[in-house]
């Protein structure tokens, strides 16, 4: 029989004394420059965390990617654990070289404001505070812990979802610390999230003069112009599977007919897995037509983010955060949104996944991107009573 008195009141605790603790953190992330590819930034930033997951006696290891940066994994881990559980966050941003200079860490009001603060930098400190609370209060869960922190969710986590393939498997639940969702004024929390695809268009015509040999030459761009409106009719609106074409680029001086073009593009918007193949059916489709004789078509993509499909497996993780919302007179909602986050590849796995466990948040990937500061303290202690509770 848990003792909820005993659980709330430890969670409560923890999460007053590790706020400014968690700010302190935020601030340091939001000085360092981390955004995907920097690796001297990424550097930096694992240093923060395994120094910190060491002093809580987790068992830290790093995995670096080339040119990419380091993924960083950290596990609790009792004496005879019934089962594991996954904590997910990423450690990369929007952001280039110099911004974090440029806009740097401040408070106004109840906002803190610094460049990947709320995306994802307070879900990460969130989840490890969580856990340290509880750890002092000796009321974790007999589960294993692992927490799994990658550097490459902002371009798709093509490197990091194969650590989560090795590593997370075996997870009994996963919970993803992305940005806070709210829907009719209550705490919502994300079981279904929506795939996207991402490619290039690249055309091969054949340049001319466009005053003396015009009729030898073989437009690139018109033959774009062409593939476009044939992309743009693949758009889905009654399942609100989009389909963008942006930027597009081709020729070279107007006195030329151009012999070359290229588009970049985006579906988004798709609800499963299986509906994967239909679009990619339609991506392929684009180079088998030719309307400019002449010119090859070349089409190129591939999958962003599968889709965290909606369903009972995901409810069944949703189902865990009832209790503790009750106790805290919390009033939650299960959302189904368009985002995309790494909640898909868990998801994909086949481990019930809740997401948005992370503060409230505005404007993330702009220079204003900011956190909710009573969030953080009250996600931290909201988290710290879901594991409480757990058997």
């Amino acid at each position: 029989m848990k003792d909820y008195d005993k659980i709330l009141k430890a969670a409560a605790e923890g999460s007053e004394k590790y706020f400014n603790t968690q700010m302190d953190y935020l601030k340091k992330f939001s000085a360092i420059d981390c955004g995907t590819w920097n690796e001297e930034g990424n550097a930096k930033v694992v240093s923060l965390l395994k120094d910190l997951l060491e002093g809580m006696g987790a068992e830290v290891k790093t995995y670096y990617e080339k040119g990419l940066g380091t993924h960083i994994t950290a596990k609790i881990r009792p004496e005879n654990p019934n089962g594991k559980i996954v904590l997910n966050a990423h450690i990369d941003t929007v952001f280039g070289e110099g911004f974090t200079k440029e806009h740097p860490f401040h408070i106004e009001g109840d906002w803190a404001y610094g460049l990947g603060i709320a995306d994802c930098k307070s879900g990460v400190v969130i989840s490890i505070f969580a856990v340290k609370a509880m750890q002092d209060a000796g009321l974790l869960p007999n589960k294993e812990i692992e927490f799994i922190f990658n550097c490459d969710e902002e371009i798709g986590t093509q490197s990091g979802s194969r650590l989560y393939a090795k590593e997370a498997a075996d997870a009994d639940y996963a919970f993803v610390f992305e940005g806070a969702e709210k829907e009719n004024g209550k705490n919502g929390f994300v079981t279904a999230r929506k795939g996207v695809i991402l490619g290039t268009i690249d055309i091969e015509g054949k340049e001319s003069h466009a005053g003396c040999a015009y009729l030898e030459g073989r437009s690139a761009i018109l033959e774009m112009a062409h593939k476009i409106i044939e992309f743009y009719d693949f758009n889905d609106y009654e399942n609100q599977i989009y389909y963008n074409v942006a930027p597009v680029s081709g020729g070279r001086p107007n006195g030329i007919v151009a012999g070359s073009a290229h588009a970049e593009f985006c579906v988004a918007g798709l609800p499963t897995n299986a509906s994967f193949a239909e679009v990619e059916k339609n991506l392929r489709s684009l180079e088998n037509s030719v309307t400019v004789e002449g010119c090859k078509v070349k089409v190129d993509f591939h999958t962003l983010f599968p889709a965290m499909e909606k369903g009972p497996q995901n409810t069944k993780a949703f189902n865990l955060l009832k209790t503790p919302a009750q106790l805290l007179g919390m009033e939650i909602e299960e959302l189904y949104v368009p985002g995309a986050t790494d909640g898909a590849y868990f998801s994909s796995l086949g481990i019930p996944t809740v997401d948005a466990l992370s503060a409230e948040f505005k404007d993330i990937h702009t220079v204003n991107e900011c956190v909710n500061m009573p969030s953080i303290k009250e996600r931290t202690k909201f988290f710290a009573v879901v594991l409480g509770c757990m058997d």
